[in-house]
């Protein structure tokens, strides 16, 4: 009988081994690319920690997620593959609209014009079409809608929540330090309705999306601006009928009709064919053909801060100070990287993390360029960090500035007194109970 055992570093061989046998997928002639848009498009990969790439390898399961890199890449790389004859959008599966912010899908719609205007097709299919889906499928030759679905045209809307007269109820008392008027995320625990400049800037910030939407699904439709919000303004959601007589789309059909049409462009004739396809996800992983894999010791580094801006180190989908600190400082110190774009994807988050970044993205700018991407969101600690870039571009969907911040300080005083509940202290210092929840600050 023959004992072994196998260690990690020898399974780690096995696995490179059977990869290198792999051929990676295959593309058939005259293909259709198939872009399932109930995908999650992200700058970064939130299942790239260990465990979570290991649990998904194991369990065979789609990932959600993909990242705008990997998009905007393999659809440029379809642009120039002549076996993909076409592109799918496939919205059928969306059930409450994609979570993708409009920045990012208005660069994968670039990434589309630039597929269509290599002469290929893109078709777009749906069952409930909501605006979001609308302003990325515009961009298709065919536009097609299952007979029993609708489409939203209503416009963009932002009704914020305010707990302040709950917690005046239960006897929850609420201080806040604020700097900036506009630093309107207190107001929920302080005020019972939007204060006149958090309704100034949302109005102007809804505005300026809704202006961007409007003129993209107007130019690709040819619909004029007026009617459509002539439409937004007096129905908002369509019947696919209602939908197709007001040229908002193409077609309407059920999904097999949808994938005959598109074995017209694959060439294929008789029923029992298969519709020779390829999902995005897969394709991503197929090597370009004539590939310039150009190898410099000058290099431009992409970093992303992507998520909430945290203390420390950070987790997946979060920024932390000190961990990217250290890497913009590593970019700093090496001298091959003649460059460093800064990718911000951000809401803000912690003052003193923002800060410590800041101080990094400083530190760089002084020994080589820094340019500054934004994303989805660029707010506050977000646009901090952006700053110091030496010049910052963003999409004219970015929700970006946000500047001041804020400090919450809580007491639950008057619902314990309420309730029988006191509170007694003994202390070494005047301020050591500065932090108490028994009572309002002094």
């Amino acid at each position: 009988m023959l004992f072994f055992s196998l260690g990690t570093v020898g399974l780690l061989g096995l696995i490179i081994v059977a990869a290198s046998k792999d051929t990676g997928p295959q593309v058939k002639d005259k293909s259709v690319l198939i872009f399932d848009l109930s995908l999650s498009i992200t700058d970064t990969d939130p299942t790239s920690s260990t465990s979570a790439a290991i649990e998904e390898t194991l369990s065979g399961d789609q990932a959600d997620t993909i990242t705008l890199r990997t998009v905007i890449d393999s659809l440029d790389k379809a642009t120039n593959d002549p076996r993909i004859v076409a592109l799918y959008l496939d919205g059928s599966r969306t059930t409450t609209g994609t979570e993708t912010g409009l920045a990012t899908l208005k660069e994968v719609r670039q990434a589309m014009e630039r597929f269509k205007a290599s002469g290929k097709k893109i078709i777009a299919y749906d069952v409930d079409l909501a605006e979001k889906e609308y302003y990325l499928s515009s961009v298709a030759d065919t536009i097609i809608l299952n007979p029993m679905g609708s489409m939203e045209l209503n416009g963009f809307a932002s009704q914020p929540l305010f707990l302040t007269g709950a917690l005046e109820k239960f006897g929850i008392g609420v201080q806040v330090i604020r700097v900036g008027k506009y630093k309107s995320a207190v107001e929920p625990l302080l005020l019972k309705k939007i204060s006149p400049e958090n309704r100034q800037q949302l109005q102007a910030l809804l505005g300026d999306l809704w202006s961007e939407f409007l003129t993209t699904a107007s130019q690709s439709r040819k619909v004029p601006v007026p009617q459509l919000q002539a439409i937004a303004d007096s129905q908002g959601v369509l019947t696919a009928s209602d939908a197709r007589q007001r040229k908002l789309i193409d077609k309407v059909a059920y999904f097999d009709e949808v994938v005959a049409e598109l074995k017209q462009l694959t060439g294929e004739t008789r029923e029992d064919e298969s519709l020779r396809q390829i999902r995005l996800t897969t394709y991503a992983d197929v090597p370009a053909k004539n590939a310039n894999n150009r190898s410099s010791n000058n290099k431009i580094a992409v970093i992303y801060a992507d998520g909430e801006i945290v203390n420390g180190e950070g987790g997946v989908q979060q920024v932390g100070g000190d961990g990217f600190a250290k890497q913009m400082r590593q970019l700093r110190l090496d001298e091959d990287v003649k460059a460093v774009v800064l990718r911000v994807n951000s809401p803000g988050g912690s003052a003193t993390a923002s800060e410590i970044i800041q101080r990094e993205v400083r530190l760089t700018r002084g020994k080589k360029p820094v340019i500054v991407s934004m994303g989805d969101v660029a707010a506050s600690g977000g646009y901090w960090i952006a700053t110091y870039g030496n010049r910052i571009f963003a999409e004219p969907n970015t929700v970006t500035g946000s500047i001041g911040v804020f400090g919450l300080l809580l007491n639950v005083q008057k619902l314990a007194n309420d309730n029988g509940l006191s509170w007694d202290v003994v202390k070494t210092g005047r301020l050591a109970d500065s932090q108490t929840i028994s009572r309002p600050k002094t």
